[in-house]
């Protein structure tokens, strides 16, 4: 075939409107598979044999299952009876609560390990409480017990608002039956709430279980020595502690093999979609007995939030070091490069993202659902692999380079894009679906296309989604240490790099302000990811 024939047909296979989004899943797919095959090639020095007889091994893998087995049992648990409690109940600032609840999605880690330190740590507000009260005895924060908290801190929020949506969903008319016919107790759990609740159990164990079991900063900071170590923890231990690249790279190829068989378990029983919430619904007034154990439960729930967020702002204000650390150059410098690496990466996760769901759409519209389908599950298996395990392949690939900081940041930015570019994908499917199949015959017709299509048809109708996937993102890069923490050097740094050097030197009053600083610029992304409403901005 000569060469004016291959030009002539390659624009009838592949459009000009194809391209972009061709060029992304090439792109992702040539990163992640020279990062794998680094990390192949260097895992092949550790032989089967080694692997049955490392009994460190088997302990790492055996308590990275246990600890997000319990993490999750207790999120589910505790996060199903908040939910019914907090949907039964009426009080003044429920609205907030729900808002509270989705901070800690977008908080980053080490801000919230310091809080529960201060809360529940071993000089903390309860063990100080404690001993006040004449009462003996040692707090025993770090290991098993301090990773279930973090972890439950976090996960607990998210499993009670999943529950909560399922409660929501509950048809009015099946309640006011019920009550009229005297259901109620144990039998209206049994026949009107659990038909809805166990749609979500499972689903929630298992979103929950994956989360925990890829969580590296809460147990590399909390953990406390090799007993309590998760595979993650094991890759970036046996990097900087031990060198020993075989080893890092086995651990990671098998968290790759276990967090991509998790995936395929979620993407199985993701949680089904249920209604929006709202609170005119229909309720059944609760005894005073079961409204005092709601309210107790709530005001419990509440306190174990939001206690160590006020205990961060309270430290960064009483340490005396809150004007001090502005003349420190490392702060300046960390606080510089997260400041440049969190948009920089958001944007890049949206044009990702919008490039794929351009790509998606319109190959749905010109009636090939199973290939779209196939590319958003691109962009949605990243999950499958961790970022830490992208970025040590990245690392092995790289060490033999003179490396410099413009090309450590150009990785952080990119390994930071691809871990929030799910969430965007999740944020963004929908209105530019909806937008393709309101717009596409108006737009043939009127020959509209490129960047005339984007801002007269597009733009109206998706800013309010894009500025809330970008904020979304540039939050989740803020607070993210997974990638930082390989990558980081004397000359470049980031907040939680700083944050997390600062804890483990044990300088409180210094981390307390960096936490308060991370978290002041998570909150104020965060209040514009809140102020987005879909239901004003959806096509």
């Amino acid at each position: 075939m000569t060469l004016m024939k291959l030009k002539t047909k390659l624009p009838a296979l592949f459009p000009r409107a194809y391209w972009g989004g061709i060029f992304v899943i090439v792109a992702i797919s040539a990163f992640y598979f020279l990062s794998l095959q680094a990390l192949w090639q260097y895992g092949q020095h550790y032989s089967w044999q080694d692997f049955v007889q490392d009994r460190y091994l088997h302990h790492v893998i055996a308590f990275s299952f246990l600890q997000a087995s319990l993490s999750a049992f207790l999120a589910v648990i505790l996060g199903f009876l908040f939910a019914r409690a907090f949907f039964y109940q009426d009080f003044y600032g429920k609205k907030w609560v729900l808002k509270l609840f989705s901070l800690t999605f977008v908080l980053p880690s080490l801000v919230a390990i310091f809080g529960l330190m201060g809360v529940y740590g071993h000089n903390g507000w309860l063990a100080q409480t404690w001993r006040l009260l004449g009462f003996q005895g040692n707090w025993h924060f770090y290991g098993l017990t301090g990773i279930l908290i973090a972890h439950l801190f976090f996960n607990l929020p998210l499993a009670s608002r999943l529950f909560l949506q399922a409660l929501q969903s509950i048809p009015t008319e099946q309640r006011q039956l019920a009550s009229q016919l005297g259901v109620r107790g144990w039998r209206f759990i049994q026949l009107i709430e659990w038909p809805y609740l166990k749609q979500q159990l499972f689903p929630t164990f298992v979103l929950i279980f994956m989360l925990c079991f890829t969580s590296f900063a809460i147990v590399l900071t909390l953990g406390g020595g090799p007993k309590f170590t998760t595979l993650e923890v094991a890759i970036y231990q046996a990097i900087f502690f031990e060198f020993d690249l075989a080893k890092a790279t086995i651990f990671a190829l098998l968290q790759f093999v276990f967090c991509l068989a998790l995936f395929s378990l979620s993407s199985l029983f993701s949680p089904k979609p249920t209604t929006a919430l709202s609170y005119k619904t229909w309720r059944e007034k609760q005894s005073k007995g079961v409204q005092l154990w709601q309210k107790s439960l709530i005001a419990l729930t509440l306190f174990f939030i939001a206690s160590p967020l006020l205990h961060t702002f309270l430290q960064a204000l009483m340490s005396g070091e809150f004007f001090r650390v502005w003349q420190n150059p490392e702060f300046w410098r960390a606080l510089l490069y997260s400041l440049s690496i969190a948009p920089l990466a958001g944007f890049l996760a949206v044009l990702i993202a919008m490039a794929l769901l351009y790509f998606s759409r319109l190959l749905s519209w010109r009636h090939h659902p199973w290939l779209s389908h196939y590319i958003l599950n691109t962009g949605m298996v990243i999950l499958a692999i961790p970022t830490l395990v992208l970025a040590l392949g990245l690392f092995l690939l790289l060490r033999k380079i003179n490396v410099t900081n413009a090309l450590l940041f150009l990785l952080v930015v990119v390994c930071n894009a691809l871990m929030a570019l799910p969430f965007v994908l999740r944020v963004l499917t929908l209105p530019m679906n909806n937008a393709m199949l309101l717009y596409e015959k108006l737009c043939q017709s009127l020959q509209l296309q490129g960047f005339a299509r984007f801002k007269l048809i597009e733009w109206p109708n998706l800013k309010g989604p894009l500025k809330y996937a970008f904020a979304l993102a540039s939050a989740l890069s803020l607070g993210d240490f997974t990638a930082i923490a390989l990558f980081a050097n004397q000359t470049f740094t980031s907040l939680p790099q700083l944050l997390y050097q600062q804890l483990a030197r044990y300088q409180m009053n210094s981390a307390s302000v960096t936490a308060f600083l991370l978290l002041l610029f998570c909150g104020l992304i965060f209040y514009f990811v809140e102020s987005y409403d879909q239901s004003k901005h959806s096509v």
